[in-house]
């Protein structure tokens, strides 16, 4: 192999989809024997006291909009419809440039990865004698302008629909490649785990995860009315939500059809067993329950990407969304009563899977790779 390349992963941790898929990718780096993988969050490195507003700001937006104010999607389509070169994209695009200079200078990579949507790279005279490798890893099934903006040597993207849209926008179509969005091994496993596994007959585990609603009293609304449908199991995941996770924990003590879970290294077991995912629909998210083989229901996702997520995997089979708990409800009644309804909605998850993701991206960037120990991601 030679000299063995250093490897700069950039990425960004509002949610936590672009931290995953940079892990994902430095471990799978590191399993194919490249070890020196830096991941980097590059807002944190450069504005550290206004990066903690902007992740404030964003673990808000789902609560605000739930109150009719949603400043995130506003704030999502406005940056969309901003010129290319333009003042305001011209400064956008410069946000952590010379943090990320040092980054560089620092690290000295070959390659460098963004997971996030950021600003092009230094110059080449900034940079003297280095001159990397650039790749951007696409997240959501939406492509916003802001991923456009680094101009890198390679995309890798989540369908060949996003492939066809950068084409049109004017990226050359030998610089993308489909490779889906790579996610945890497990997620994979969860399919296999789930189709032979044996589940009661009359039982239907519905996965709820907390975070679909915008305040703890729609979300006890929403376990309510689920609970209103014939020989079903709710497990809601609070994740990192301790608070909520408590007083769900509190007010469901007397139902034994609602199990309350806090943050968990094992959603893909929980995954295996259900019959059906009411989710947010941010791309890794979405990606991961794909690769798994549940049936996805999606509640009023919030403008922005994850409503453009939610609509291109609706429109492909892949997921079912309802802007209202009403809908939903019953959505996931007729999903429960008819097989060809759940059959269909299977047959979507299946043409909506990638199988190598990771493998892949590593594959391109390193056609030398070494022989993977087991099947990949």
């Amino acid at each position: 192999m030679g000299q063995e390349p250093q490897i700069l992963i950039l990425t960004a941790d509002y949610g936590e989809g672009h931290h995953q898929v940079s892990k994902v990718l430095q471990q799978r780096l590191i399993r194919n024997g490249y070890s020196q993988v830096a991941v980097v969050d590059l807002f944190r490195e450069a504005y550290p006291v206004l990066n903690k507003i902007i992740r404030f700001l964003y673990r808000q937006s789902p609560h605000a909009a739930s109150l009719g104010i949603p400043y995130y999607g506003w704030t999502y389509h406005l940056t969309n419809q901003l010129p290319m070169k333009g003042k305001i994209a011209t400064w956008m695009n410069s946000l952590g440039g010379e943090r990320l200079k040092k980054i560089i200078l620092q690290y000295q990579p070959e390659v460098i990865i963004y997971t996030f949507p950021f600003g092009s790279l230094p110059s080449s005279e900034a940079l003297s004698a280095i001159s990397p490798r650039t790749a951007v890893v696409i997240t959501d099934f939406d492509v916003h302008r802001r991923w456009l903006f680094a101009k890198p040597d390679h995309y890798f993207v989540p369908a060949s629909d996003v492939k066809e849209a950068m084409v049109r926008q004017g990226v050359p179509e030998s610089r993308i490649t489909v490779t889906g969005i790579p996610v945890r091994e497990s997620f994979y496993d969860a399919a296999m785990i789930g189709s032979g596994s044996v589940k009661e007959a009359d039982e239907h585990v519905i996965l709820l995860m907390a975070n679909v609603c915008g305040t703890l009293q729609s979300l006890s609304r929403l376990i309510g009315k689920l609970l209103l449908l014939s020989g079903v199991r709710i497990q809601v995941i609070c994740g990192r939500q301790e608070g909520w996770r408590r007083r769900l924990a509190e007010s469901w003590a007397d139902d034994a059809r609602v199990d309350v879970f806090g943050f968990t290294d094992q959603l893909h077991v929980l995954m295996s067993s259900a019959c059906c995912v009411i989710t947010k629909a941010g791309g890794v998210t979405l990606s991961e329950t794909i690769q798994a083989g549940v049936p996805i229901f999606i509640l009023n996702p919030f403008l922005g990407q994850e409503k453009e997520n939610a609509l291109y995997l609706q429109r492909k089979g892949a997921a079912v969304v309802a802007f209202t708990i009403h809908d939903l409800v019953l959505q996931i009644q007729a999903m429960i009563s008819s097989e060809p309804i759940k059959q269909s909605m299977m047959n979507g998850l299946l043409a909506a899977r990638q199988k190598t993701s990771a493998d892949h991206i590593v594959r391109h960037l390193f056609p030398e790779a070494s022989p993977l120990r087991r099947g990949g991601i």
